[in-house]
């Protein structure tokens, strides 16, 4: 199987690329790690694009917005930080896509959908990686190319799982991801709540 032509298929027909990519039979802990492997990727190559191009406080600024904001550099500047809340975020979308598909009736195991997380994660980083190679050159291509890209990304992450799941259009595929999104939002927030993860404490100002 040829990479580029896999890539291409997921970009124009994800649902077929995720059958070739069940078809692969991967283990699960070897998905597992590529997952992981996905995480740190993202978080190194946000950190760089981060330090590149940080937010600058504005004039006019309150203490508040001016504290939240150096919270956030503080956080988004570490990229240990960056990859641990990915990681977290990247194995729950793995159980949340799957919970949502099998409560729409889908028919894919655990594997078949982490097989084309994993894989829509390292497609997206490629995508990410091109585009920041084209804003070396014109910052307004970049851009377009950016939401062209995010949405090619959804289409795609659509068009997988339809596939992972079996389902026979892709309007389950879009509910499983609305589905998952919302729990997503919900295990996010408890689970940072519980590891500290939160912004900074703002004292209260006499009116």
């Amino acid at each position: 199987m040829v990479i580029k032509e896999l890539v291409m298929r997921t970009l124009t027909q994800p649902a077929g690329a995720a059958a070739e990519l069940i078809e692969l039979g991967l283990k699960r802990d070897v998905l597992w790690l590529g997952l992981i492997l996905a995480a740190v990727l993202n978080a190194l190559f946000f950190s760089v694009s981060f330090y590149a191009a940080p937010p600058m406080p504005l004039e006019g600024m309150s203490a508040e917005e001016a504290a939240q904001l150096e919270f956030m550099l503080g956080f988004f500047g570490s990229p240990v930080r960056v990859a641990l809340v990915l990681g977290v975020s990247l194995v729950m979308s793995v159980f949340a896509f799957f919970l949502a598909g099998k409560f729409l009736g889908g028919q894919g195991s655990l594997t078949d959908v982490l097989v084309v997380v994993t894989w829509w994660q390292f497609v997206g980083l490629g995508m990410s990686v091109v585009i920041m190679a084209v804003g070396a050159l014109s910052v307004v291509l970049a851009s377009t190319l950016s939401m062209v890209g995010n949405v090619w990304l959804l289409f795609a992450l659509i068009g997988l799982l339809t596939g992972a799941h079996r389902f026979e259009t892709m309007f389950k595929g879009i509910g499983t991801v609305a589905l998952s999104l919302f729990l997503m939002a919900v295990g996010l927030m408890i689970i940072l709540t519980l590891i500290g993860f939160g912004l900074p404490p703002v004292e209260a100002r006499n009116v």
